[in-house]
């Protein structure tokens, strides 16, 4: 019932202004702040920088549930890109230099929750060297995730004397910033070439519980092989979940700042993707029906998976894969649907609801997870809190001068 609660407040918050809604502005920094992104949980990142390109530090200024900005920080990135990565109960971000691994290490900035920076470069090459990998340069980077614990590498490479794909995960724990391994799993050529076989994926983490899953067989059922670890890298479980059903193909694009997204030529796919949040895991499947096809959100409850919500989609063309990309939330999966000309942001509750908007899919959908809760206008970033929803009008950006927040209780 509190989930229910919660939802409800999210879903009626921008119904019409109330008495409770007013404007705040924040004050203007020495550059003009030219883009916004979100730490969910925490509020809105308003950033700065010269706009004439003398200088390549970054301001950073975070407001939330105040009548001002909460903290201001800067950082300065190695070059003109860098990469975003947070997770939904994660209480750090980090601002990526390099997606793939450069002479086997990692440079990044990061930031946690009290506004505090650090800049740090970390080699993975001993790590690497302790799961069999002694030439790094043939590892190549799948996906890149920040856990509350740690930095986390999902890495592939290779092994042609083995003639297997083999597949590990590093860890580099925020504290101290030291680097772990461990093996996911080793994969033939020949097994590959079973459609009930996969690739290793990143689904999720709690606290410190980490977990990865692929798609394989057990005693002959379909389902996927998961196992977990620590920000330590150390095994703490493995268990085997059995597919519901035969689901139609999903081309996974990677949804919500991860290395994955920005690696957009990592498409998998897959009949059914799993996820893992909040001590549970969660498959989303697609199916037919008629002209259309729904999506259908299952919870793994007492070794099964229970149906616990559906979406129904009107635009289903078969000879095409929908392509989709998935967002665990606290309040359900969000999820990016891109399918025949249809490219839509929106949530699968983890409780049944009336109400589900669907917004148009910007690049700016990506940093501001928040945006499926309600419907906005193309232009307006929109950031939920407990209690608060704020909205930003872009159209602020790259002009001198203060910006203002609509907030909304």
């Amino acid at each position: 019932m509190e989930t229910m609660k919660k939802l409800a407040l999210i879903f009626s918050a921008f119904v019409a202004l109330t008495a409770s809604a007013q404007e705040i502005e924040i004050e203007a920094q020495k550059y003009p702040y030219y883009d916004i992104i979100e730490w969910k949980g925490q509020g809105a990142i308003l950033m700065n920088r010269d706009p004439n390109g003398t200088t390549r530090r970054i301001g950073l200024t975070l407001v939330g549930d105040q009548n001002s900005s909460i903290w201001d920080e800067t950082f300065t990135p190695r070059d003109e890109e860098f990469y975003y990565i947070s997770s939904e109960n994660a209480r750090y971000v980090y601002f990526l230099d390099n997606l793939q691994l450069e002479n086997a290490s990692v440079s990044f900035s990061q930031l946690n929750e009290a506004g505090n920076m650090k800049t740090s470069k970390v080699s993975l090459k001993n790590v690497l060297k302790s799961v069999g990998i002694a030439d790094y340069t043939t590892a190549e980077v799948i996906n890149i995730i920040v856990t509350d614990k740690a930095l986390v590498h999902h890495i592939r490479y290779e092994d042609k004397k083995e003639k297997a794909v083999k597949e590990v995960a590093t860890f580099i724990t925020h504290h101290n910033m030291l680097p772990y391994a461990a093996e996911l799993g080793s994969i033939p050529y020949d097994e590959l070439k079973d459609e009930n076989v996969g690739y290793w994926d990143y689904v999720g983490f709690t606290e410190d519980k980490i977990c990865f899953a692929a798609r394989g067989l057990s005693n002959k059922k379909k389902g996927w092989h998961v196992k977990e670890f620590s920000s330590k890298g150390k095994a703490t479980g493995s268990q085997f979940l059995d597919a519901p059903k035969e689901y139609i193909t999903v081309q996974n694009i990677g949804f919500g700042t991860t290395g994955k997204y920005f690696m957009d030529d990592r498409d998998t796919q897959d009949k059914g993707m799993v996820c893992y949040i909040n001590d549970k895991f969660y498959m989303v499947g697609g199916e037919r029906e008629n002209a259309g096809a729904r999506l259908i959100l299952h919870e793994w409850k007492e070794g099964e998976w229970t149906e616990i919500n559906r979406m129904e989609l009107n635009y289903f063309i078969e000879k095409k894969p929908l392509k989709l990309g998935l967002y665990p939330m606290n309040e359900g999966i969000g999820y990016h649907l891109d399918h025949n000309g249809y490219d839509k942001a929106s949530i699968i509750t983890f409780e049944k609801q009336e109400i589900s908007s669907h917004n148009t899919f910007t690049e700016r959908t990506i940093y501001n997870p928040s945006s499926v809760f309600n419907r906005k206008e193309k232009q307006e970033f929109m950031v939920t809190l407990p209690g608060l929803v704020m909205t930003f009008d872009t159209e602020q950006l790259n002009k001198p001068g203060p910006v203002k927040f609509l907030m909304e209780r």
